[in-house]
């Protein structure tokens, strides 16, 4: 590969950085009056908290996006009782709580997911394999 091609290669990758959202994503995001701070968040594919989920819905922005979303981030998503009826009363959508109640049998171990929990005794019994 040419010094030139290599160097535009590295360039454009460099540029358009780890962002995974199209404009046509971008754009259906700031329809929907999503906040700039969650919409940077969502551009460079972080997790996705369960008020970031609540602040989607209220906006509008449609279940299976979110969905289509929170898949490729590989989060599972520890639900209380608790958090799950804090969900629905908050209107997140049917589509959208089964996955989130699915993650955590969805991403084995070896796939070493980032666990969302609450509890600050949570202790994941993989991060001590994780680390080395």
């Amino acid at each position: 590969m040419s010094r030139p091609l290599l160097a535009l290669l590295t360039l454009t990758f460099a540029l358009t950085g780890c962002a995974t959202l199209s404009t046509r994503d971008r754009d259906l995001l700031q329809d929907h009056g999503v906040s700039a701070a969650l919409s940077d968040k969502m551009a460079h594919h972080e997790p996705l908290t369960l008020d970031d989920i609540i602040e989607l819905s209220h906006r509008g922005v449609p279940g299976p996006f979110i969905v289509h979303y929170l898949r490729p981030t590989y989060v599972a998503y520890k639900l209380s009782p608790n958090d799950a009826t804090r969900l629905r009363q908050q209107g997140v959508a049917e589509g959208v709580m089964r996955y989130l109640q699915a993650t955590p049998a969805m991403y084995s171990p070896s796939n070493a997911p980032l666990w969302y929990e609450d509890d600050p005794q949570f202790h994941d019994p993989y991060w001590d394999y994780r680390r080395y």
